[in-house]
């Protein structure tokens, strides 16, 4: 995670200063797969491109669109700790759809990418769904009091921008390794690092906190990850 995170941020330092020496073509393609887990998937279409430079055209910079969803089956989902304090919602089950703008860096050899990419911004859809609070045996006079061991309906986020950093948003990074078995097709195969954050919604106009006055409940997932990679552009 941390490696992931290092060279996430080189990409977004160096974007910017490398753009006006980049004088290769484009090469760009569209990687259609999933995340699989035991209690959960995610799967993606993600359309990217790619530039590199003269003095180094093993090593690309790109920008694409990933459309994507996450579903999974009992889950928990986690405020911020404050003063050592953790609270939870569990939820029957989870979901949500996204759309969102990334940023990537690979270096490619051989017929092999390697790489990294992650959300810069998107927009998310899920249902509304309910998640039980428990404080059972963990008595407390917090600000979430009112909804102790009650059904408290959230839904995800809906505006989101660098989720892999921003506990509050919601999106995906993935770390891989592209294989070209031919000139226009290929195998994909990484891992998904995933944040879901819900947001508690409102009861008769009134805002609902859990305690140490928080609304968000998050947790981050990994999934290994393989797609079909396809090249439209070189």
């Amino acid at each position: 995670m941390k490696i992931l995170k290092g060279l996430v941020l080189i990409l977004l330092l160096n974007t910017t200063f490398t753009h006006a020496q980049y004088t290769s073509p484009i090469a760009g393609g569209v990687d259609v797969g999933t995340g699989i887990g035991s209690n959960s998937w995610a799967p993606s279409i993600m359309y990217h491109e790619e530039i590199g430079s003269q003095k180094l055209p093993w090593l690309r910079f790109g920008v694409g669109f990933r459309a994507w969803g996450y579903y999974a089956g009992r889950t928990n989902l986690y405020t911020e700790r404050i003063a050592g304090i953790e609270d939870y919602l569990e939820f029957r089950d989870v979901s949500v759809n996204g759309l969102s703008v990334l940023a990537s860096v690979n270096v490619s050899f051989w017929k092999l990418d390697i790489g990294v990419n992650t959300d810069l911004l998107g927009l998310t859809y899920g249902s509304r769904r309910h998640g039980y609070y428990e404080k059972a045996g963990r008595p407390s006079n917090g600000t979430g009091k009112p909804y102790y061991d009650s059904w408290i309906a959230a839904k995800p986020t809906l505006f989101n921008a660098l989720p892999l950093a921003l506990r509050r948003n919601t999106g995906m990074s993935e770390a891989f390794v592209r294989f070209k078995a031919g000139r226009n097709v290929g195998v994909k195969l990484g891992y998904t690092y995933g944040r879901l954050t819900y947001t508690t919604k409102k009861i008769d106009g009134f805002n609902v906190y859990l305690d140490n006055s928080q609304r968000h409940v998050t947790r981050v997932y990994g999934l290994p990850y393989v797609a079909l990679a396809f090249a439209v552009g070189d």
